[in-house]
């Protein structure tokens, strides 16, 4: 029987069609690694977290940004937090600087990227009805899908105690719709220690942690740029905030924050306002005026003084890598989940030697 044309065709160039199907299977897989690199799950990962708080850069802030300082230690950082995204009180969400780009990098070097959602002006409003709640949510996670993020950091900062039920709802809310897309959920949340009730009332750090996977205790300010001076983070109110926590967390849901800052204060016995200081500008302000900066065993933080051209006295307290060691330490001691940085660029370029490669 004679062979049918197709047959004819087909044995003629089969092995074509083949390689031909082989290629474009390649292309697909290829465009497809390379638009979305594989992403992280931080909260299933054992190793120590180091999370990086990320700003991008502000000619007002007077302060250089993140970049330079996340590009050069991707191999260290387990987690990036970019200032991103602000909460509205009806519950839309306001992009306010989301960069692409950094969400490639990071996924590139196994980085989860965990943008800071944070709360308009402080307000509560969008956690008291649900209906605005279910807003946010909606939103949050529209986001979460479209941009390629391994997860979200809320920090609603300066809530009212009232807020405190809407706070712990939507966040148990928000992590049940996160998980089920295989997501994860920080939450940054106030000392209990030091604080007054109007401040940390908000935040009920067992509702908390049972919903999401991580809490991110800020440990700072103690003494704050509207104060007398003194240190920002000292270590004996550092570690009574621990305890407080490990009171009602498990330690594998903690992450102590650490303020890689302080303040420079006129000494003169009165309250702020002091200017902020990035633990990377000491060393020019050491030089400029000719002085050395102090250690303090008993609180585990840097200070100096230094009188101005003008003649008026001032004193500076700061983290610095020394201090930021002992909370390190501090972490592992109390196999906390791990250590987060406020912020990426305003630590001194030594502090990344007390920090293990992943």
């Amino acid at each position: 029987m004679m062979d049918k044309p197709w047959e004819i065709w087909w044995r003629e160039y089969k092995h074509w069609v083949a390689w031909g199907l082989g290629g474009v299977l390649v292309i697909i897989l290829f465009i497809t690694l390379t638009r979305h690199p594989s992403r992280v799950n931080p909260s299933s990962s054992s190793h120590f977290q180091v999370i990086g708080f990320y700003q991008n850069y502000s000619p007002a802030s007077g302060h250089p940004g993140s970049e330079s300082s996340f590009q050069a230690h991707l191999n260290q950082l387990t987690t990036v937090s970019p200032r991103w995204f602000q909460v509205n009180p009806s519950g839309s969400v306001t992009d306010i600087g989301y960069d692409n780009y950094v969400v490639h990098l990071a996924h590139q070097h196994h980085v989860a990227v965990m943008p800071l959602f944070t709360n308009a002006g402080g307000s509560s409003q969008v956690l008291l009805t649900a209906a605005s709640r279910q807003q946010a949510i909606t939103n949050i996670v529209s986001v979460v899908k479209t941009d390629h993020l391994d997860g979200v950091n809320i920090d609603f900062e300066l809530l009212k105690p009232s807020a405190r039920a809407g706070l712990s709802l939507f966040v148990t809310d928000l992590a049940s719709k996160l998980h089920a897309l295989h997501k994860t959920i920080g939450v940054s949340v106030f000392p209990l220690v030091g604080l007054p009730y109007s401040i940390n009332g908000a935040d009920d750090y067992s509702a908390l942690a049972k919903a999401a996977d991580y809490l991110v205790v800020m440990v700072y300010d103690h003494h704050y740029s509207g104060g007398p001076p003194g240190p920002v983070a000292p270590f004996g109110w550092v570690q009574d905030n621990i305890k407080a926590a490990l009171k009602q967390v498990p330690a594998s849901k903690i992450v102590l924050a650490i303020g890689m800052y302080g303040y420079d204060w006129v000494d003169n016995g009165h309250a702020g306002p002091a200017k902020t200081v990035p633990d990377e500008e000491v060393p020019q302000l050491l030089h400029k005026y000719g002085v050395h900066a102090h250690y303090n065993y008993l609180d585990s933080q840097n200070w100096f003084t230094y009188t101005a051209a003008s003649g008026i006295k001032h004193i500076v307290y700061y983290m610095g890598t020394r201090s930021a060691q002992a909370r390190i330490n501090l972490a592992r001691h109390d196999h906390l989940a791990g250590i987060s940085l406020w912020r990426l660029g305003f630590e001194e370029p030594n502090f990344w030697s007390v920090i293990p490669r992943k």
